[in-house]
């Protein structure tokens, strides 16, 4: 049956159906919060004609993909040039026509993928207009995928490239998982991490946090941080890209300082300082 993908407005998830849902599972789910005047859902035409797409190359061959005017929690996406194929990782809560003409100009995506629920965005435009792209998803996460398909399950960490692997987290979201870069030295870190930014620069994080649920302010577990901690010791890198920040500052050491920090005292879901 060919159903028709609809948004929610209060929080950006896309879901599929044969009517508009009369209710979004992201915003019932404990870690977000419900819309204060009930559900609005809207269908791909209303977004093609509301909110344009504006992107950027923040580094050599990485692209920043956002609404001109968000609409939910407004998460960004990414394409990464690669020479083995282009990958999509976290997603942008629509792709215009114009944004998903200048993907094919860059040489389309062998690869589509997210960290987690929050930021799936409107990957089903993704893979509608790469339907041969593998679409990689830690299996605990598999149920959230609900207006496009995982065509590649995996357990623990996933080879994309040379260069480019998926590890599973946990933590956020039970198949929470992020993408390392080792050449560009970025690690998209999805909500595992979270940046304060410093208002006179927006790639200057002066923050970094974690958290199981951020609006709620409610903390991880000792357990799940030290599983934060022993994935992301092992990773060289130096910028930390969210669905919604790109810190340039904040690499590695910012990532363990901070976890360090949490299981030396009580777990917490507050920012702490980056060393400048």
């Amino acid at each position: 049956m060919a159903l028709s993908p609809y948004l929610c407005t209060n929080c950006g998830f896309w879901q599929r159906s044969f009517a508009p849902p009369t209710h979004c599972p992201v915003c019932e789910d404990h870690r977000h919060v419900l819309p204060d005047d009930g559900y609005e859902m809207l269908g791909p035409e209303q977004l093609e004609s509301r909110s344009g797409v504006v992107w950027d190359e923040l580094e050599p061959g990485a692209w920043r993909f956002r609404m001109a005017e968000p609409i939910g929690i407004g998460p960004m996406g990414y394409v990464l040039e690669h020479p083995e194929g282009n990958v999509a990782f976290e997603g942008c809560g629509w792709y215009s026509d114009a944004a998903l003409d200048f993907i094919a100009s860059l040489g389309g995506l062998r690869v589509v993928s997210a960290s987690h629920p929050h930021s799936y965005g409107a990957l089903w435009r993704l893979t509608e207009r790469w339907p041969e792209a593998q679409v990689p998803l830690q299996v605990a996460d598999l149920p959230w995928a609900t207006a496009f398909t995982a065509t590649r399950p995996y357990d623990s960490a996933l080879s994309l490239a040379e260069d480019l692997t998926l590890h599973h987290t946990g933590g956020h979201f039970a198949g929470h998982q992020v993408l390392h870069d080792a050449t560009r030295r970025i690690l998209f870190s999805g909500d595992a991490l979270k940046l304060d930014l410093d208002p006179q620069a927006e790639r200057r994080a002066v923050g970094i946090s974690c958290h199981k649920a951020f609006v709620k302010n409610v903390p991880l577990t000792e357990a799940e941080l030290r599983g934060y901690r022993s994935t992301f010791a092992p990773l060289d890198y130096d910028q930390t890209w969210t669905p919604f920040e790109q810190g340039a500052n904040a690499g590695r050491a910012a990532a363990l300082a901070l976890l360090d920090e949490q299981l030396a005292g009580t777990p917490h879901a507050g920012f702490v300082a980056v060393a400048q």
